[in-house]
């Protein structure tokens, strides 16, 4: 969802939390939690919040815009999804959420299997002991990469996304990566170059493209998004290429 639905959708929580349903946000901003935090906050956000720093979830769901909206029941199935446009001030996608609510519940029993982590450093330890199972696995490689940035193991981050760019260097994922521990070191510029690498593998993933200008721009992102200046920019990169 974007910044400015986030109000909408505390609404619709209120109105539907008590019927067995969680809404989770996701902000994908390579910058981290603090930019986006304060957002939330002033939308007066009650229902959980999460911020995609690496990107993964368009590595792992192949969407390259959002907002996107997902609705996985209590048996964890994917029911619903929209990518781009999905808008809580838009009454069909809301009528699609609400259906899906008023439905009866599959929930049957709780599937086993699953390692639920209350902290950082227990997720760095799965992360850890899956690699130690599995060492060839780039993308449990890139997981325990993406967890020693969250817990602050920068070095050891950068260490551990390099290793699997070298196995696959088209990995968009372990240099957007890279440009999250580069960004918590202060090294801006390194950060920029590895999101630009990404970039051109990928040329037509805008959350990709849009994180460069709100690093570079961060006046045209923060606290608002100039809808303006990103089209007149866009018309500007058109005309060079």
């Amino acid at each position: 969802m974007c910044r400015e639905e986030l109000p909408v959708w505390q609404k619709f929580y209120e109105k539907h939390h008590q019927e067995n349903f969680e809404i989770l946000s996701i902000s994908m901003d390579t910058q981290g939690a603090e930019v986006a935090r304060r957002f939330t906050e002033a939308a007066g956000v009650t229902y959980p919040s999460a911020v995609d720093r690496a990107q993964g979830l368009w590595d792992l769901y192949g969407f390259p815009v959002v907002p996107n909206g997902f609705f996985v029941d209590e048996q964890g199935i994917l029911r619903y999804a929209k990518i781009g446009g999905f808008d809580a001030r838009n009454p069909a996608d809301v009528a699609a959420i609400e259906r899906l609510l008023a439905a009866p519940s599959m929930l049957q029993t709780m599937q086993p299997g699953f390692e639920y982590t209350r902290s950082i450093e227990e997720a760095l330890h799965y992360a850890e002991e899956a690699v130690k199972r599995d060492p060839e696995n780039l993308d449990l490689r890139l997981t325990l990469a993406e967890r020693r940035v969250e817990a602050r193991q920068d070095a050891e981050g950068l260490r551990d996304f390099q290793s699997a760019l070298d196995k696959n260097p088209k990995s968009t994922r372990a240099l957007v990566g890279m440009a999250t521990a580069y960004l918590d070191l202060g090294q801006k510029e390194k950060a920029l170059s590895a999101l630009r690498q990404a970039s051109a593998l990928d040329p037509g993933n805008w959350i990709i493209h849009k994180q460069v200008w709100a690093i570079e721009h961060p006046e045209q992102f923060y606290p608002a998004i100039n809808n303006k200046w990103q089209e007149q920019q866009l018309q500007q990169e058109k005309g060079k290429k």
